[in-house]
């Protein structure tokens, strides 16, 4: 499960929630540029063609896996991906729509570019696979494809696909493009109508949270509103810590909900670079954002490609989170929280066209952030509440916290 955001216009932002099984470490790395002598590509099942040159590109990826949930390159094209639940059988092992993602935006300039790769490849070699952490999760995909100026909606269902360019947009795990596509593989369709599963999209609870997102599509939030957005709990939802909430868009796994949100990013595309805000952890609500911009060294969250500590770090920021299962965080928790990051949305709105000065205050995040959970951990008591399923289901999952699939190399 997931949800993404995107704006154009006098503002370009995008910004995704990574929803997942709760102990599937997801990390952020920084992709180099690359020539290619070799002519072929293993992704996640397959084998591809490979081109003679890739882009430069910041990944968030869960570590068994080639591809990625969301991402940014060189060139200022942003791509999220969402699970969509189509009629009939999912196809065999193919490219998973992470490994899609992954290969548009090592090859393409812009947006359209982007969308035009995606199509190109999903009719060449389909799509397919399994993509559960410790189940089996099989289903089609749809995308959220931008740069400072066009945006993209991109439905598929197996090989077939439509898509539509907004202004801005917000998608969640069930198709978008109806009647009204731009363009689509098939006849005059309702793609959406034709092609959605009712009963695996209702449960998702995927129309909730696309309302909620498309509700806070004002284009005035900037950076700091999607981050409000992407920390957004049902209104029924008392204490997400004490319960599981699909309908939320910060998703809290526990009972019989099992996905959980493991990462976040928010991106503006406005400046000379892209200028990247990230969680590098799970549970929005109570981590912290940090920024960076593209193209300096790795600065944690983000690492270079096949760094062993970004798993390492996923899960120290996960044990802490944990602590809150059961519990719910004081109001202090939350205005030091606040008061971190708008000092850090104050300095990065005055040096986002400065390197250095960027490198500075990721390093300086860091080293807050550190400070900030090594107090709070100290502070935070074990909570009970919750139902026996409910803590059940944790205790299982703290259990087997970081012995899950071994991490695959991302060249």
């Amino acid at each position: 499960m997931c949800d993404t955001i995107g704006i154009v216009g006098e503002s370009a932002l995008f910004a995704k929630n990574s929803d997942r099984s709760p102990n599937e470490p997801q990390v952020v790395e920084c992709i180099p540029a690359a020539r290619h002598s070799e002519k072929n590509l293993k992704t996640t099942y397959i084998t591809v063609e490979q081109v003679p040159e890739t882009r430069a590109l910041l990944l968030s990826r869960p570590v068994w896996l080639w591809g990625g949930e969301m991402g940014v390159n060189d060139r200022g094209v942003a791509i999220g991906n969402e699970a969509v639940f189509t009629k009939g059988k999912y196809g065999a092992e193919a490219l998973t729509g992470m490994d899609l993602l992954r290969l548009a935006l090592e090859r393409a300039e812009t947006a359209k570019q982007a969308l035009e790769t995606i199509i190109a490849l999903l009719e060449r070699y389909g799509q397919g696979g399994n993509c559960g952490f410790d189940h089996r999760f099989e289903y089609d995909n749809a995308f959220l494809i931008m740069d400072k100026t066009e945006l993209f909606v991109l439905d598929t269902c197996g090989r077939q696909w439509a898509y539509k360019s907004l202004p801005k947009a917000g998608i969640s795990n069930v198709l978008n493009v109806g009647a009204d596509a731009d363009r689509r593989s098939e006849g005059g369709c309702d793609f959406a109508k034709k092609h959605r599963d009712p009963l695996f999209t209702y449960f998702s609870g995927a129309e909730k949270r696309r309302a909620c997102t498309i509700a806070d599509l004002t284009g005035e939030q900037g950076a700091s509103g999607l981050m409000r957005t992407l920390r957004r709990h049902d209104e029924k939802a008392e204490n997400p810590f004490a319960r599981g909430t699909v309908s939320s868009v910060c998703m809290h796994a526990g009972g019989l909900v099992g996905d959980h949100t493991t990462q976040s990013m928010v991106v503006s595309l406005d400046g000379p670079a892209p200028l990247v805000w990230l969680t590098g952890s799970s549970t929005p609500c109570v981590s912290l954002f940090k920024p960076y911009l593209f193209g300096n060294e790795p600065v944690p969250p983000v690492f270079a490609a096949g760094d062993p500590a970004a798993q390492n770090y996923w899960l120290e920021r996960e044990r802490f989170n944990r602590r809150f299962i059961g519990a719910n965080p004081p109001a202090g928790f939350y205005a030091e929280r606040d008061a971190l990051e708008a000092a850090f949305a104050a300095e990065a709105a005055k040096n986002a066209a400065n390197p250095e000065a960027m490198r500075v205050l990721s390093a300086d995040a860091l080293r807050k952030e550190r400070e900030f959970f090594s107090k709070w951990e100290k502070l935070i008591q074990p909570g009970g509440g919750g139902s026996a399923r409910f803590r059940r289901y944790w205790n299982k999952k703290n259990a087997a916290l970081g012995k899950g699939r071994p991490r695959r190399a991302t060249a």
